[in-house]
Parts: structure tokens; C-alpha cells; sequence
């Protein structure tokens, strides 16, 4: 789908400062630009995943920093928009399943960059999303690694004293949040993801059912249809993950309950 169409059937439903309201987002127009804003009422920078008319499939838009919509040029990261902004590879507007059963429900538009895990609610789709060809599900076989290296990986870091909890991605010494901490563990098999929970969900390649879900998927949580909080699946209703300031440490989970403690969003799969 486009935003609302193409540019021209923008024009002419909304004159200049007009605001389109999109669910979770409101498209602005200012002139011949355009801008996007969250429902918190703040500009939109850098990548971001919209679903304008809530069909449960988004495209990726560039805004640069001061909030406009890139057309019809090349992103400063090297990737190609068309007329509507939308992200192309080959002339195809690349475009990703919103991971909701409710295809109304809040949470899948763009948010601001530097939205955080601890913040109320992080969204589901947010700037910052790598787009999803950006991170192929081959790479990890392409490296010669599997599942089994990843969790065991990451399994390392489990224990009391072994690597704090704290807004961070440091391996090394700490601290490290859920999402830094995926981050930084699959960065050591060449994939890279986003910095939060949210951003990660909107940029995974694939996302799988529970019946479907293997080691090394990444277990998104939230509520309302938002994401805050990622786990490593490491199998046998098990789940890696930097837990929370209360806990304060890597831990892995084991059981029904603690897979299920909170209800989940998606599952998205990078491998």
C-alpha cells in the first residue's frame, strides 16, 4: 500500500499544514514536503515503518533531521526512495507484515529515534528500523554458524555478577539492557539489529508462531500491541535475557511461565 495513495491524491484531499490523521501517526504537509509525527505529537527522523491506511502492511520512510520526507533520491545510508518516499530495491517498494492480530490496534507507526525500552510503552514500529532486506535470514549460514551458537553464545552472560543490568550494549564489563543485549550478541555473528526492543520487532525478516519457533528467535513482549522488552529463545520453553533493574543480571528462564510471563507480541526470526 502507499501512504494514502500517491502524492497527488495527497494534494488535492489536504491543503498545505494540513494534517492527516493515520490511527497511531498524523502525516503533516508543509508546502510540497511532508512530515510525520507520532500520536506523542513529535517529529519523525531517520528510517521508519508506516502502515498509513492499517492494512497490517507498512513501508519504510526516510525523514532527515529536521523531520522531512525523502523523495525520489538516495538516503544518506545509501537506499533508494521513490516519489511517495517509500524505500525501493530494483523498483519494488520493499514493505513488511505488521506482527498484530488486531490490524487496527495502536503501536504500528513510526515513533522518534532514541525511543527507549524503560519508556512507556516503546512502539512497535519505530525510526531507526533497519529495513528488513537489511538483515537477510541467511547470514548467520552464510557465516557458518547455527542456532546453537548463538544461544550458547549468549548463555555465557547468565549469573549473578557476571554482566549487570543497565541502558547499555557493553559485553565486556556492562551494563546491558534486553535489547543491547540482543543487539550486541548477534552483532558478534554479523547481524545487525536495531537499538530497542521495538525497532528490533518492526525490522525482523520473519516473524513465526509459537508452534514455529526455534533456537535463537527473538521473543518480543509487551502490552496493548507494544513492545518492551526482547528474549533470546534458546529452546525447551527457555529464554535468555537481561532482565530488569529489579533482578539485575543475565538470566535464563526456564517453563511455560516464564516464556509466557508477559504476553507477547511476536516472535521475530533473523536466521
Amino acid at each position: 500500500m502507499k501512504k494514502f495513495g500517491i502524492f497527488a491524491a495527497l494534494t488535492a484531499a489536504f491543503t498545505a499544514m494540513t494534517v492527516a490523521t493515520a490511527s497511531a501517526g498524523t502525516w503533516e504537509q508543509q508546502g510540497s514536503s511532508w512530515l510525520y509525527r507520532n500520536d506523542a505529537g513529535q517529529l519523525q527522523t531517520g528510517w521508519a515503518w508506516i502502515d498509513g491506511n492499517q492494512d497490517g502492511t507498512a513501508e519504510s520512510y526516510y525523514f532527515d533531521g529536521n523531520g522531512y520526507l525523502l523523495t525520489n533520491t538516495t538516503t544518506p545510508d545509501g537506499y533508494t526512495v521513490n516519489a511517495d518516499g517509500a524505500w525501493v530495491q530494483d523498483g519494488t517498494v520493499q514493505t513488511t507484515l505488521i506482527p498484530l492480530s488486531d490490524p487496527n490496534a495502536l503501536g504500528r507507526l513510526g515513533t522518534v529515534a532514541g525511543s527507549s525500552d524503560t519508556a512507556d510503552g516503546g512502539f512497535i514500529v519505530a525510526s531507526g528500523a533497519v529495513p528488513n532486506a537489511l538483515n537477510p535470514l541467511s547470514t548467520a549460514n552464510q557465516n557458518g554458524t547455527g542456532r546453537t551458537d548463538i544461544v550458547n553464545f549468549a548463555r555465557q552472560y547468565v549469573g549473578v555478577g557476571k554482566l549487570r543490568y543497565g541502558t547499555g550494549t557493553n559485553l565486556q564489563t556492562g551494563p546491558v539492557d534486553c535489547s543491547g543485549f540482543v543487539q550486541a550478541v548477534y552483532r558478534q555473528f554479523g547481524i545487525s539489529l536495531p537499538r530497542t526492543s521495538a525497532e528490533q520487532c518492526a525490522a525482523a525478516p520473519k516473524y513465526v508462531s509459537e508452534m514455529e519457533m526455534l533456537p535463537g528467535d527473538l521473543i518480543f513482549y509487551g502490552s496493548t500491541g507494544r513492545v518492551n522488552h526482547v528474549a533470546i529463545y534458546t529452546g525447551e520453553n527457555s529464554i535468555v535475557h537481561a532482565t530488569n533493574s529489579a533482578r539485575g543480571w543475565v538470566f535464563e528462564d526456564s517453563g511455560y511461565s516464564a516464556v509466557h510471563y508477559a504476553p507477547i507480541v511476536a516472535i521475530g526470526r533473523y536466521w
